[in-house]
């Protein structure tokens, strides 16, 4: 599975001069949004931007008031530009935006170029929540940060309702798994070392770093222990917006995990990463429990893994089957054509579409579905389709 890393960057401070672009602006209640994509995608940036914004202080709680200079996007319409404008701050620029952030806040800005690919929503979630965070308290500890924006990776934008919809990121539950595996390298950062890492820590063991800072935010946040979630909503509490780095880790270690069994802990964290499950994994499980004949277990399993991933075509598939088997025939058919969108064998679907149309009595789409999977599978359907075709009465 794809998977974007992240700059942790240490700048300089000053800001560099602005080349001669166009930029269309679009202002909204906490964001200033300079695209020079146009101005239909500044405002729909800017929205857009909101919604996450409100949705990220549904967990930390902010006073907004206390935001009194607008957050700062700069779009650019190519990447050649973005980089030139990135070139006196660093040269390992990775992704498709990096948030730039300076003592003046006036100064800090979100800089991203565009692009039509899944990394460019994928890290405009990502960083925008690391301006939002750092906007309030300049120096969070990195587990916190980059584990809350790996976090959040995966929301999208309801432009229609004008709402945040999250979608639960999975994209590194598998390496956290081998990262926790006592039998591979590399082996996990202790507790300790984990909630005490800056940022150069962090960059110095990247490979480690992100998965299991995702992976604490999403046991903390996750858990069925109530104590386990007061250790994360201490620590978002213990966070002082005027104080140095050092200051915030040894906040949140005195006045959150200071008090919790770190060995319980660790087993807990285990224990939670264990009981997610991947694609992968609710595929396997779906195929398992269709196979055994439990098309309600598989259903759900199928639907779980076509929320984490809409574009692979296997999960509508199954779907396809257990609706069929449940004479669910339309919604059968539906299911059938999605594979099929998503990439599915034609001949295969085509074979299933024209069952799934002899069940419901469609004959001549039978037919026709059932002539395709023969013209295009061959000696594969060629016996089974045929058969069918035999029993049609015209």
């Amino acid at each position: 599975m794809k998977r974007v890393f992240f700059c942790l960057l240490v700048l300089a401070l000053f800001t560099p001069a602005l080349p001669a672009q166009e930029f269309a602006e679009a202002r909204s209640s906490s964001y200033r949004v300079r695209s020079e994509v146009g101005s239909e995608h500044a405002e729909a940036t800017a929205a857009r931007l909101e919604a996450y914004l409100r949705h990220f202080n549904s967990y930390f709680h902010f006073d907004m008031e206390e935001l009194t200079n607008p957050l700062q996007v700069r779009i650019y319409a190519e990447r050649k530009a973005y980089l030139e404008f990135l070139e006196p701050i660093t040269q390992d620029v990775q992704g498709d935006f990096v948030y730039l952030h300076y003592n003046n806040p006036t100064r800090s800005v979100l800089v991203g170029h565009y692009n039509d690919g899944e990394s460019y929503d994928r890290t405009l979630a990502h960083q925008a929540f690391v301006q939002y965070l750092r906007s309030f308290v300049p120096n969070p500890p990195p587990w916190l940060r980059e584990g809350f924006a790996v976090y959040f990776e995966r929301i999208t934008y309801n432009a229609e309702n004008d709402h945040a919809v999250y979608t639960e990121n999975l994209d590194w539950l598998d390496e956290l798994r081998s990262i926790l595996d006592e039998e591979q390298d590399p082996q996990p950062i202790p507790l300790g070392a984990i909630l005490a890492m800056n940022t150069e820590a962090a960059r110095e063991n990247i490979e480690v770093f992100y998965p299991q800072a995702w992976g604490m935010v999403a046991f903390l946040l996750g858990s069925s222990d109530r104590a386990v979630n007061r250790l994360m909503w201490d620590s978002m509490s213990a966070l002082e917006p005027g104080t140095h780095l050092e200051d915030n880790v040894r906040r949140v270690r005195e006045q959150s995990f200071r008090w919790y069994d770190t060995e319980l802990l660790v087993e807990g964290f285990i224990a939670h990463v264990q009981s997610m499950r991947s694609y992968r994994d609710l595929v396997e499980d779906g195929m398992q429990a269709y196979n055994n004949g439990d098309l309600g277990p598989a259903e759900r399993h199928f639907v779980a893994a076509s929320d984490i991933d809409d574009s692979t075509y296997l999960p509508y598939y199954y779907l396809g089957l257990i609706n069929f088997d449940n004479a669910s025939f339309e919604l059968a058919e539906y299911y059938f054509e999605t594979a099929l969108t998503n990439g599915a064998d034609e001949a295969l679907v085509s074979y299933a579409l024209g069952v799934n149309a002899f069940a419901e009595e469609r004959y001549a789409t039978a037919r026709e579905q059932l002539e395709r999977a023969i013209e295009l599978g061959g000696d594969t359907y060629r016996d089974q389709a045929t058969d069918l075709i035999g029993r049609i009465q015209d």
